[in-house]
């Protein structure tokens, strides 16, 4: 696949008709999920009682309509027995709702991307707490268990605070490889704690008198890259966009120059833009 590509539709059917086996280096998703709605929304059975309302401000992500139930039909009839049991399995304890609808619509999905990804290569899927154990174990189906590597925390700064509970300030991006054989370039960060201090860690978030740190290989928490800026130069107004230093992390650490990039769920491009500047090959999907 030597040329870049961008497609327009149905990620689902991209991947079928034009993605072939193990042809794919790294694979980064961030899939639409409207974590905002409310959790006696998005578990509510759908059978008509909810608002038009709640209903629409759902619909761009994943709700129970003929593709939904096509994608169940086509779970049972193609998928392994086991993935076909924990699908069900999901609908028996949560019922038929708009969640169930979510990981109904990923589940062939992921089993596509595991089909184009090569025996080297590596995925993330970036979620946020609301869906991360669900989809935690679709991926352990899918991937195999022994195939998890990292559950990284991406930690950030953002507004907004409750009063209710623990404000909510870090996503979560699973990576799984494909195989034992895989490409994992090791990095290195400024270590935060200060050289020779004896206070706590977490207390001491800034370089020492000497303006000196430790170096160390990067951990699976993330506090260095925040969330896009209002003011940024990279803002392009799409509601869920992810910053150009978040990709080219994931990129630099499982790619080399010349692999091919997916983004199945590329949006306003961030994994696009980011491969081509750090050279590599990248086909996006979105609809």
């Amino acid at each position: 696949m030597a040329d870049n590509k961008l497609y327009y539709g149905d990620n689902l059917h991209i991947l079928r008709q034009y993605i072939p086996n193990e042809s794919v280096d790294l694979i980064y998703l961030d899939p639409p999920f409207n974590s905002n709605q409310n959790y006696n929304i998005l578990f509510k059975e759908e059978n008509g009682t909810a608002s038009a309302a709640q209903v629409q401000a759902f619909t761009d992500s994943w709700h129970w309509n003929d593709a939904t139930w096509a994608a169940l039909e086509d779970i049972n009839e193609k998928a392994p027995s086991k993935l076909v049991e924990l699908i069900n399995g999901f609908r028996a304890f949560l019922g038929d709702n708009q969640f169930t609808a979510y990981l109904v619509m990923m589940t062939p999905r992921l089993l596509e991307l595991h089909r184009v990804l090569k025996p080297t290569g590596s995925i993330y899927l970036h979620c946020d707490p609301t869906a991360s154990h669900y989809l935690k174990i679709l991926m352990d189906t899918i991937f195999g268990i022994k195939n998890f590597r990292n559950e990284i925390i991406w930690c950030y700064k953002s507004g907004g605070a409750s009063k209710r509970h623990f404000s909510k300030k870090h996503d979560i991006i699973f990576l799984y490889s494909k195989s034992d054989d895989y490409v994992f370039n090791l990095q290195k960060e400024k270590s935060y704690m200060k050289l020779g201090s004896g206070k706590n860690p977490a207390q001491t978030y800034h370089e020492d008198e000497n303006g000196s740190y430790t170096v160390v290989n990067v951990k699976d928490w993330w506090i260095d890259i925040g969330m896009l800026a209002t003011s940024s130069d990279e803002r392009l107004g799409y509601p869920t966009q992810k910053p150009e230093e978040l990709l080219e992390k994931i990129i630099k650490a499982s790619s080399n120059e010349g692999d091919v990039v997916l983004d199945p769920f590329c949006g306003c491009g961030t994994t696009i833009v980011a491969s081509e500047k750090l050279n590599r090959r990248w086909i996006g999907i979105d609809i």
